[in-house]
């Protein structure tokens, strides 16, 4: 077992020192466009250092949540739970016109209404993906009772559990002597502590099902209230709050930006997000499709389903190495530093983040190096490379 957490530090920290590849050798195809726009690709580290010197933990404000910064209740227990969500290619008629790209139509997720952050990381070498939702504050409405579809999970996430110190929900993984996911829980005591939930292993019975009329793999559901009932009471995870702020101070001297496009280098996972300024909001899509969840699993109809929008996207780049050279077996960069492209009220930030061990928060600093001040919502974080592309504008949609 020591060899194994020993294999995933050095991996993980080897990274640092890894040149990113380029994209021929990646097997990606970039074919976002770039007239008219910043383009955001193999930027130079920023080396943004904090202002103060020190990378302190914010205090934990009663009545706010770390993860939002919404008012909660000032009872609410404290589990985050993780889970991973599949991100299949789906298809659906756009202004009479058949669009194909991922989480769409039939493919789309369910449950992701009720999710805090969500995060979005490389699956496969040629630039298809994997979601990651991560609850907190719904849990004091008794919610979400269904969430799907849950898929595996791969080393990037094994550090993201340890980052919230919370529960994940995931259907299984590799299980390769040199990444094997259920051997590095247990290694890092994830396990032990009984917040680790594999979907595949028999139990759970009660809280899981596959639903009727999805495609398998693709149609694991999971009542996530339940399961984080059989969280060990002993069991806690330490807050570590992101730093809020009603008003953005980032106006005056910050470009505008009405339109993000990310572009992982597989057509059919290029994904925009559009400012809405009535709201404050940026709205996600999926290639032209608006991207969408659904209420629950039994209820997947249009009248059940909205389109996810977040206050804040954050593109924080990390590198990748592939396990023995497998095109499906990313490890990824999420321990260390690097280059953070921040958006906040239709305004970019050029940023950077830091988290220094496996077991600490990653921070996210603005260009003076003080930590970013989100707005008060829902958060997007893409686990980006540094050699994708990443454009953006000041013109709306």
């Amino acid at each position: 077992m020591k060899r194994i957490l020993s294999m995933l530090l050095i991996a993980v920290m080897a990274l640092t020192a890894v040149p990113a590849l380029a994209a021929n050798d990646a097997g990606t195809n970039y074919t976002l466009s770039t007239e008219g726009v910043v383009v955001l690709q193999d930027v130079a580290d920023r080396n943004i250092t904090p202002a103060d010197g020190a990378l302190d933990v914010n205090p934990v404000i009663e009545g706010q949540s770390p993860t939002t910064g919404m008012p909660v209740s000032g009872d609410s227990l404290y589990m985050p739970m993780l889970v991973q969500i599949s991100n299949p290619e789906g298809s659906e008629k756009i202004d009479g016109k058949n669009v194909t790209a991922a989480g769409i139509g039939e493919r789309a997720p369910w449950g992701g209404q009720y999710a805090d952050i969500v995060y979005e990381g490389i699956l496969y070498r040629s630039g298809q993906t994997r979601i990651t939702f991560l609850f907190n504050d719904s849990f004091a409405e008794g919610q979400p009772l269904s969430v799907g579809p849950v898929r595996s999970a791969r080393i990037g996430h094994v550090l993201l559990r340890e980052e919230w110190q919370g529960g994940i929900v995931y259907a299984g993984g590799p299980r390769r002597e040199e990444n094997n996911i259920a051997a590095m829980f247990a290694e890092l005591g994830a396990s032990e502590k009984g917040v680790t939930f594999n979907l595949l292993d028999g139990k759970y019975q009660e809280y899981k099902n596959r639903v009727s009329g999805v495609k398998s793999p693709d149609n694991y559901n999971v009542n996530l209230v339940g399961i984080r009932s059989l969280v060990p009471a002993t069991t806690v995870a330490v807050e570590h709050p992101f730093l809020f702020a009603e008003a953005s101070p980032y106006v005056d001297g910050y470009e505008v930006a009405y339109t993000i496009n990310l572009d992982w280098g597989h057509k059919r996972y290029i994904s925009h997000f559009y400012y809405d300024e009535a709201n404050n909001l940026y709205l996600r899509y999926s290639g032209n499709a608006p991207y969408m969840t659904f209420a629950e699993a039994e209820d997947r109809s249009e009248e059940n389903e909205e389109q996810m929008s977040f206050s804040n996207v954050i593109i924080q780049r990390v590198g990748y190495e592939y396990t023995n050279n497998s095109k499906i077996m990313p490890v990824m960069q999420s321990v260390g530093q690097g280059n953070a492209d921040i958006f906040i009220g239709g305004r970019y930030i050029p940023g950077y983040w830091v988290r220094e061990s496996i077991e600490s928060p990653t921070i996210f600093l603005d260009d003076k190096g003080n930590e970013i001040q989100l707005t008060p919502g829902k958060t997007f974080i893409a686990h980006f490379p540094p050699e994708s592309l990443l454009t953006y504008s000041g013109a709306a949609q």
